[in-house]
């Protein structure tokens, strides 16, 4: 069977995978045999072994949710529209700025500054 490398809309989800270690488990396979076999069909796309124990475990206790668990703590605001024609506004102003002064005049880090101009 062919292996999967690149990303694609047809690649699986975090719950593909789950879906897919869950069916496994019930099968009755074993972790490592899991992750091997997840491994050999979509090599660098697949959870890694601590994902797979983590699921495993989560299914052995009879937890059989595939969704991600609600996060709590603050909401995350810094790639908010309003950040985001914030620094807009900066780079018409000045096309040179750089990052550090985007972070000094924004106080937003220059990682989400990076992910809110690429993306």
């Amino acid at each position: 069977m062919a292996s999967i490398t690149s990303q694609s809309k047809s690649d699986p989800t975090k719950r593909n995978f789950r879906a897919m270690i869950f069916i496994l488990f019930k099968l009755q396979k074993t972790k490592v045999e899991i992750y091997e076999l997840l491994q050999e069909h979509f090599t660098n796309l697949s959870p890694s072994l601590s994902t797979v124990e983590r699921w495993y475990r989560e299914f052995i206790y009879g937890n059989f949710v595939l969704e991600d668990a609600p996060h709590t703590g603050r909401q995350n605001i810094s790639h908010s529209e309003e950040n985001a024609n914030e620094m807009l506004d900066l780079i018409t102003k000045d096309p040179h700025i750089t990052y550090a002064q985007l972070e000094y005049e924004t106080e937003i880090s220059s990682g989400t500054i990076n992910i809110i101009l690429h993306n």
